[in-house]
C-alpha cells in the first residue's frame, strides 16, 4: 500500500473514530435529557409521539435481523456490502432501544411491557459487549478480521526493531524473551488466558519502565546513543510489547466471541417473542 493510500485509510479511521464519538455523545445527552423529565408525562406510550417512537424503535429491532440474513443471502450483499449491513446493524441497535425508552417514557409498566422491556436491555447490553470483543479481532469495527498467524509475523518483525534495546541488558533480553514465549503459547481456556493477559500487562509496563531507564542511561551518562536514537528504540518496545499483548489477548476475546455468539442470537429472539406479546397485550386488552 503507497503512502497516499495508507493516509487516506488513516484518515477514514479517524473521521469514522470522529461520528462514533458524536452519535455516542448525542446519544447520552438525550438518555440524560429524558431520564431527567421522565416524571414530566409529556409522552405517553399509547397515543402520539410516544407511541410513534415505539413503533419506529421496534422496527429498528427488527431491522437487525437483515445484518445476519445477508450473511446467508447473496443477494442482500450484492445489493449492498457486508460492511453497510454490519454498520447498520451497529447503529440501529443503539437507537432502537433509546426510541423504546422514550416510548416508555423511563418507567417501568404493566408486566408483559417490564418483560419485553429488560429483555431489548439485556440485547442491547450484549451487543456493547460484544461490539468491544469484536474490535479486538478485527482491524478497527469494519476491518478485516485478524488471524494469530499475522500477530505473531508482526510480533517477530517488532522483536527486530526492539532487539537493539534489550541488547543492551542481558538480564533485559531474558525478560523480554520469557514475555514473548508466554505470550505465544497457545492459550489454555478462558481463565488461564485472561490470567496471562493480567501477568503480561503488569510485565509489558515493568518492561518499558526498565527500557526507558536503560535508554536514559545510554544516552546521557555512557553517549552509546543519541536523542533521536533513544526516542525511536522506545518506540520499538512499546510497538513490541504492544503486539505481544495483542497476541495474547487475541486468544481470550477470540473465544469470548465464540460464546457471546451463541448467546445473542437466543436472546435477540426472546426480546422479539416478549415484544410481540407486549404489542398484542397492549391492542387487544
Amino acid at each position: 500500500m503507497n503512502t497516499h493510500a495508507m493516509n487516506r485509510s488513516v484518515f477514514a479511521r479517524n473521521i469514522s473514530r470522529l461520528c462514533d464519538w458524536l452519535l455516542s455523545a448525542i446519544i447520552v445527552l438525550a438518555l440524560v435529557y429524558g431520564w431527567n423529565r421522565r416524571d414530566d408525562n409529556y409522552l405517553s406510550a399509547g397515543s402520539g409521539a410516544g407511541y410513534v417512537l415505539g413503533i419506529v424503535g421496534c422496527s429498528l429491532m427488527l431491522i437487525l435481523l437483515l445484518y445476519p440474513l445477508s450473511k446467508r443471502i447473496s443477494l442482500f450483499t450484492r445489493a449492498v456490502p457486508l460492511r453497510y449491513w454490519f454498520g447498520l446493524h451497529m447503529l440501529f441497535g443503539v437507537l432502537g432501544p433509546v426510541f423504546i425508552l422514550f416510548h416508555s417514557n423511563f418507567h417501568t409498566g404493566s408486566l408483559n411491557s417490564n418483560i419485553a422491556l429488560f429483555s431489548m436491555l439485556t440485547v442491547a447490553g450484549s451487543g456493547v459487549i460484544g461490539r468491544f470483543i469484536y474490535t479486538r479481532i478485527h482491524l478497527g469495527l469494519y476491518g478485516a478480521r485478524l488471524n494469530l498467524a499475522d500477530l505473531r509475523n508482526e510480533t517477530r518483525g517488532n522483536h527486530v526493531a526492539a532487539s537493539r534495546v534489550y541488547k543492551l541488558d542481558e538480564q533485559l533480553e531474558r525478560e523480554f524473551e520469557a514475555m514473548e514465549t508466554a505470550a505465544l503459547q497457545p492459550g489454555n481456556g478462558i481463565a488461564a488466558s485472561f490470567w496471562r493477559m493480567i501477568r503480561l500487562g503488569a510485565a509489558s509496563r515493568r518492561l518499558q519502565r526498565r527500557s526507558a531507564r536503560l535508554l536514559n542511561a545510554a544516552e546521557h551518562s555512557t553517549g552509546l546513543i543519541t536523542g533521536a536514537e533513544r526516542t525511536q528504540m522506545l518506540q520499538s518496545v512499546r510497538r513490541y510489547l504492544k503486539t505481544l499483548r495483542r497476541t495474547a489477548g487475541f486468544q481470550l476475546y477470540e473465544r469470548l466471541f465464540s460464546l457471546w455468539h451463541i448467546l445473542h442470537l437466543p436472546l435477540f429472539f426472546m426480546m422479539m417473542i416478549t415484544a410481540v406479546i407486549h404489542i398484542l397485550a397492549a391492542h387487544l386488552y
